[in-house]
């Protein structure tokens, strides 16, 4: 065998540079397949934060504002079943026109003694929405007022507060309570009767008879309730009830969620008696 045949040579440039050029395309492909997986995984985590947002909302909104007008052996006043008047009111019910959306401020009396409790009731139940009996006595007379504002970071999130709307103790109960973060607007309609047995869903200034309001109608749009969103920079138009058309340009994906609230206490009567 000749000393050439034995001689070892090294890879060419050429050579080189299509290994080269084929690694590069396998690490390419792999830092795709991670973007892409990353991408999915931001994605369904966003959509399963906005759904649980959504949905919490709606279900504590529910289950509060169906307890308005609920009265025991000390009737409310007719017109409490929401907290409308004085006009200027901080805790009544409000209907604005920026994106945070509209007021709503349901009425019950949250404390009463046992003997007097309706089957399945328990007094710890009926207390305001922020869970504080603090300064609330027996015959007191809460609203629960739900709103949607910012925290300190920016993020918009679903506030409640208790207001005690008793004759002479008209004051909040306690700081708001944050509920839902994300929740970017809060927009609510009142079923009035038009006549005849028909129904229409009005915004709170063509309400003439508040005592007759005999369910609400809520939409609440929301996103992931995170500073920054996950989704392409791009515009979407968002449209809830009667409220304008909200077209913001972000990363944030949003949804509309909506229920009607039928109030129980106004449709069957107190359920005290």
């Amino acid at each position: 065998m000749s000393a050439d045949r034995t001689r070892q040579y090294g890879l060419s440039m050429v050579e080189l540079l299509v290994a080269m050029a084929l690694g590069l395309l396998l690490t390419v492909g792999a830092l795709q397949m991670m973007l892409a997986s990353q991408q999915l995984y931001d994605t369904t985590d966003s959509q399963s934060r906005i759904q649980e947002n959504g949905r919490f909302a709606l279900d504590f909104l529910s289950r509060e504002i169906s307890k308005a007008n609920y009265q025991t052996e000390e009737e409310i006043p007719a017109n409490q079943t929401f907290l409308t008047d004085p006009v200027d009111c901080d805790a009544c019910n409000k209907d604005t026109p920026g994106l945070a959306g509209d007021q709503i401020a349901a009425v019950f009396k949250p404390r009463i003694a046992k003997p007097t409790l309706p089957a399945g009731f328990d007094p710890e139940d009926l207390r305001d929405c922020t869970g504080s009996n603090n300064n609330v006595g027996e015959n007191d007379i809460i609203a629960n007022v739900f709103y949607v504002d910012t925290d300190d970071d920016g993020i918009s999130v679903l506030y409640c507060r208790g207001f005690n709307a008793a004759e002479g103790k008209e004051d909040w109960i306690d700081d708001g309570q944050p509920l839902v973060d994300g929740v970017e607007s809060l927009q609510i309609l009142y079923r009035v009767e038009t006549g005849a047995g028909v129904f229409s869903y009005v915004a709170l200034d063509k309400v003439a008879d508040w005592a007759a309001v005999s369910a609400v109608r809520v939409a609440v749009l929301v996103n992931n309730g995170q500073p920054i969103g996950s989704g392409n920079l791009e515009t979407r138009t968002f449209t809830l009830l009667d409220a304008d058309p909200y077209s913001p340009y972000d990363r944030h994906e949003r949804q509309v969620y909506s229920t009607t609230i039928p109030l129980n206490n106004v449709i069957y009567g107190d359920p005290g008696k």
